[in-house]
């Protein structure tokens, strides 16, 4: 049935008359979101900007600080550790969380709300108690090792898999784990699995119909979660300060110790600078592969 002109200016009148009222309230929703712009200004962009005031002035300007990071092999080392670091643990978290994420997806209302609460609960536990919890699983004498060597006497001797790279992967992976999985959820599970069924039914196996159908389509929670648990491996400073040795060092508790042992708060906010550009960097890359999938440019 076609519409009268009565109803068609009814229409054309009420939709002016929303587009006014969003107008007037856009003043509103700007007041409602300048606490928190006022807020990270003063938390976040202030500091920043302290930091890289400093990293480049002392009694003038001057590269010195960052001259020193880029002649120094130890330094350029521990640049290569963070990075090593981050990569494995990204690495190690995604082969873990996909399958996961995954099998949330096709498990039952019940056996989906058991494996949230496993996941989430310990997202809510302090990180400091994580880590002593993996020292006491991990060290020489713990339930691992004593396990392996006493009851089922599998090994001699203890492995060695505390303050060692391996423990500090461990401690990194466990604390990934439970935001990458919520994202991988998140959006994998608006993916039609009829549409993996239809390839099913069209002669695809099982591993052709996962590569080819469901792959492609949750490369976006991938992506996100790739992103995010890389950024917050960057960053990690007490997971390698308490799992790891004294050849784990990374950009962030090099600059604790620049901060609170050497009081050296220029050299500290140029080693700052680097694990941002570092950072921001990552963010570069990923947005430039994202939109060359996407086949253009991103806004």
């Amino acid at each position: 049935m076609k519409m009268t002109v009565a109803e068609n200016g009814v229409l054309a009148s009420n939709k002016f008359k929303s587009k006014r009222a969003h107008r007037s309230l856009r003043p509103s929703a700007m007041w409602l979101v300048m606490p928190g712009v006022v807020f990270l200004a003063v938390a976040f962009v202030v500091p920043l900007l302290i930091l890289l005031s400093q990293s480049f002035y002392d009694e003038g300007f001057t590269f010195r600080y960052f001259a020193m990071i880029l002649a120094s092999p130890s330094y350029l080392a521990v640049v290569w550790i963070t990075l090593r670091m981050a990569v494995l643990a990204t690495a190690a978290t995604m082969l873990l969380a996909y399958p996961v994420s995954c099998y949330l997806m096709l498990a039952g209302p019940a056996m989906r709300s058991f494996i949230m609460a496993l996941i989430i609960i310990p997202f809510w536990t302090n990180i400091l108690v994580r880590c002593y919890a993996w020292m006491a699983i991990l060290q020489r004498r713990g339930l691992v090792n004593t396990f392996l060597t006493d009851q089922i006497g599998l090994i001699d001797r203890p492995i060695e898999m505390v303050y060692n790279l391996p423990g500090v992967l461990i401690g990194m992976t466990h604390y990934l784990l439970p935001p990458a999985i919520l994202i991988l959820y998140s959006i994998n599970h608006n993916i039609d699995l009829r549409i993996v069924g239809a390839a099913r039914s069209l002669g695809a196996s099982p591993s052709r119909a996962f590569r080819h159908v469901f792959l492609p389509l949750s490369m976006p929670g991938i992506r996100a979660a790739t992103m995010l648990v890389l950024i917050l491996s960057l960053g990690f400073f007490v997971i390698p300060a308490l799992l790891g040795g004294l050849k784990d060092m990374t950009l962030a508790t090099l600059i604790n110790v620049q901060f609170t042992e050497s009081v050296d708060w220029h050299f500290g906010a140029a080693i700052s600078m680097v694990l941002l550009v570092m950072t921001l960097v990552g963010i570069g890359v990923y947005y430039q592969a994202l939109s060359k999938t996407k086949g253009g440019k991103q806004p």
